[in-house]
């Protein structure tokens, strides 16, 4: 059962999938989230918890009670998600995990004097490398040049 939220401070869409479990052992599950400081997709860190933040009891309510609830949906490999972005024509970097080396990407690490900005984006002097996780949720980054990126690009 996938269950889908959002932000009530960001926006942010939420999907969580809780499997084949119960009522009972999801709302367990969001309890046990709750307990761990979350980053939000939203570029946000919560540190007291994000049930209330992202309505889980209800929407967990609302899955299992209500019948809203989603089928899990296939998830793409991390290749055709990394095809799809250079077909874009996008300039992705590796984050380190290199699942896939025959498009050998460039690497992060290859690049010096990076200076973290916040949610694993990073720059250097003439670059920005903003974060674009796979749904497999394998780090890569798309490397843009300081000068033409948009400011609605850059994190604050």
């Amino acid at each position: 059962m996938v269950i889908r939220t959002q932000c009530k401070k960001c926006g942010a869409t939420i999907k969580l999938d809780f499997g084949n479990q119960t009522k009972d052992e999801a709302l367990a599950v969001a309890e046990k989230m709750d307990q761990t400081p979350r980053e939000c997709p939203g570029q946000h860190m919560e540190l007291g918890g994000i049930s209330k933040l992202w309505s889980l009891d209800d929407a967990i309510h609302r899955a299992y009670d209500l019948g809203e609830g989603e089928e899990p949906e296939p998830v793409i490999s991390d290749k055709e998600y990394v095809e799809g972005l250079l077909a874009e024509g996008k300039d992705i970097i590796d984050g380190g995990c290199n699942t896939v080396p025959e498009l050998n990407l460039p690497r992060l690490h290859d690049f010096p004097n990076l200076d973290h900005m916040g949610f694993g984006n990073f720059k250097n002097t003439t670059h920005l490398f903003l974060r674009c996780d796979s749904p497999r949720a394998t780090r890569y980054y798309e490397r843009l040049v300081r000068e033409s990126a948009h400011p609605t690009t850059i994190p604050a």
